[in-house]
C-alpha cells in the first residue's frame, strides 16, 4: 500500500492511496468500517488500531495494515461513507497538502558516498569498508510539493535519494533479521550547499606534533530548513519488496532539464548491512529514516555548477520508479 501524511487546513491526518486514485483518511475509514459492523465506540477503537499519526501507525505493524485493508475494502464498496461524526474520508490528491510521509521522525540517517561508482574512486582507510553517514534534523523536512527555500549561500544542488523507513525498535540487529525492521520506502532530495561545504564548513586542525587534519561536519550545509523534501508516498514492503526497491530508476530534473539519472542498484551498502551497522551504535525506532545515497550526475560539470537558487520560481522534479514523483518550486530567500 501507499501511505501518506497530509493535512486539510490545520488538521494533520494520514491517508492511503485507493485503487481509484483518491486518498482515504485511514483513521476515519476504519472508524466508519467498524461502525458499520455495529461496534459502539468505533472512533475510540480506530484511534488505537489505525491511529491518525504515521509513527504510531507504523508501530501497529502488520496488524495495523491488516485492519486498514479491511477499511479500504469497505470504503471502496461504500465511497459515500463518512466518519462517525460525519467526517470526510475520500479526497482527490489535489485537495490535500502532502506533508513528508513521516513528518516528525526521531532520527534521519543519511548515507554519504554510498554510490558504488563514487565509493570506488575514494581514498579509504585500511580495514573493512563500512558506510559513512550523518544526521539531518526533522526541521529540514518538507512535503513533496512544498517550496524549497534557499538563502544566498553559493551553489546549492540536488541529490535525489531513496529512503527506507524503520518499522520497529531494535538494537544490535543481526544481519539475518535486518529486513524485518524495514517498513517501507519513500523518496528524499538531500539538498546540499556545495559552496558552503567546500569554502566554509571545514577546519584544518594541527596537533602538537604539527600533523594537519582536515575536518568537516554537515550540520549546516545539509540541514537548512526545507533542505529535505520528502514523499509523497511511503510505499510499504508488501507493495515494493526490498530486493525490488534496489533496482529502480532514479532521476532529478531542474526546470525540465535532466540533472541526475541512475538507479537504486548503484547503492553499495543496503538494508542487510545498514540496519545491523546503524543498530550497533544507535537504538533504531519506528519511523526512523535511512536515506540511502544519491546517483552520479547526468552531466557532472553542469551538475556541479547548477545553483538551485538561480532557478527561483522554477521546479525541481525528483523521481524514483514505483515510489513516486516530487515537484518542488525553488524559492530564493
Amino acid at each position: 500500500m501507499k501511505l501518506c501524511s497530509f493535512n486539510v487546513g490545520k488538521i494533520n491526518r494520514i491517508g492511503v492511496l485507493m485503487p481509484n486514485g483518491q486518498v482515504a483518511d485511514c483513521n476515519y475509514a476504519y472508524a466508519s468500517y467498524m461502525e458499520s459492523t455495529g461496534f459502539v465506540n468505533a472512533q475510540g477503537l480506530a484511534d488505537v488500531m489505525v491511529p491518525a499519526d504515521m509513527v504510531k501507525f507504523i508501530e501497529c505493524g502488520e496488524k495495523g495494515k491488516d485492519e486498514l485493508r479491511k477499511a479500504m475494502e469497505y470504503v471502496e464498496k461504500n465511497p459515500e461513507a463518512k466518519g462517525p461524526e460525519d467526517q470526510r474520508i475520500l479526497y482527490n490528491c489535489d485537495e490535500i497538502h502532502f506533508r513528508a510521509p513521516v513528518p516528525n521522525p526521531e532520527k534521519i540517517f543519511s548515507m554519504a558516498i554510498n554510490n558504488k561508482f563514487e565509493f570506488e574512486r575514494c581514498i579509504k582507510p585500511e580495514g573493512p569498508h563500512h558506510p559513512l553517514y550523518f544526521s539531518k534534523y526533522n526541521t529540514c523536512l518538507c512535503g513533496a510539493y512544498d517550496d524549497i527555500e534557499i538563502p544566498d549561500i553559493g551553489i546549492v544542488g540536488t541529490e535525489v535519494e531513496m529512503v527506507f523507513v524503520i518499522g520497529k525498535q531494535g538494537k544490535f540487529v543481526p544481519e539475518e533479521k535486518a529486513r524485518d525492521y524495514v517498513y517501507g520506502f519513500t523518496m528524499h532530495n538531500d539538498i546540499t550547499a556545495f559552496t558552503l561545504r567546500m569554502d566554509r564548513e571545514w577546519l584544518l586542525m594541527v596537533n602538537g606534533e604539527g600533523k594537519k587534519e582536515k575536518v568537516m561536519y554537515p550540520g549546516r550545509y545539509k540541514c537548512f530548513d526545507t533542505f529535505s523534501p520528502m514523499g509523497p508516498w511511503l510505499v510499504t514492503v508488501d507493495e515494493l519488496s526490498i530486493d525490488d526497491a534496489f533496482n529502480q530508476k532514479m532521476q532529478a530534473y531542474l526546470d525540465g532539464k535532466m540533472m541526475q539519472d541512475g538507479t537504486t542498484d548503484e547503492m553499495l551498502f543496503r538494508v542487510d548491512y545498514m540496519v545491523p551497522y546503524l543498530s550497533q551504535a544507535h537504538t533504531l525506532k519506528a519511523g526512523d529514516l535511512v536515506s540511502c545515497g544519491t546517483v552520479i550526475s547526468y552531466n557532472e560539470k553542469e551538475f556541479d555548477n547548477a545553483d538551485l537558487r538561480s532557478y527561483d520560481g522554477k521546479v525541481l522534479k525528483s523521481y524514483i520508479e514505483h515510489v513516486g514523483v516530487m515537484e518542488n518550486h525553488i524559492k530564493a530567500i
